[in-house]
């Protein structure tokens, strides 16, 4: 869904209902290249590093929301992915947007198995992508998004075929 975020359905559920606490459904995608790295987006908005992600859209599967997002911030077509585990802990999914939004995000972790196309460095909602090593990961937009890369990467090395449910 390219576009603005107030034409997305979380922002158009901001407009009716403001800043009280939602329970946001999300996707994130582990990309790695040949060496092992992460794939990482510059986002547009704060300019600070995060893996692609995004809130899934109305009538939209979990695999397609993550299919589109990492489209939207990266250029690639996800053409098989893994889902990995699933993160739903209000003591560690829950925050407050820099616009006083709250959040209790469910979010869905793919690991992408293949892909094709370039990556793009440049897109509507990224300024620049780069693969990094999960042991030097970027600065994230906050400590909070800091930790959550850092337990991705490990839950994606202990990634054994088992969901990881927390």
């Amino acid at each position: 869904m390219s576009g603005s975020w107030h034409d997305s359905y979380l922002g158009k559920l901001r407009k009716l209902i403001g800043t009280q606490k939602i329970i946001v459904n999300s996707v994130r995608a582990i990309l790695l290249d040949g060496e092992g790295r992460a794939l990482f987006i510059k986002r547009r908005g704060d300019n600070k590093w995060g893996m692609p992600a995004g809130a899934m859209e109305l009538d939209e599967s979990v695999f397609d929301a993550m299919k589109r997002e990492v489209k939207e911030e990266t250029g690639l077509d996800v053409i098989e992915a893994t889902l990995i585990a699933i993160y739903s802990s209000p003591n560690t999914q829950t925050f407050t947007d820099r616009w006083g939004n709250e959040h209790h995000i469910i979010e869905y972790l793919f690991r992408v198995d293949q892909w094709t196309g370039t990556v793009e460095k440049e897109t509507d909602e990224s300024v620049n992508a780069e693969f990094y090593p999960m042991d030097r990961l970027p600065e994230a937009s906050s400590e909070l998004f800091a930790r959550h890369h850092e337990r991705v990467c490990k839950d994606y090395k202990k990634f054994d075929g088992t969901l990881i449910l927390e």
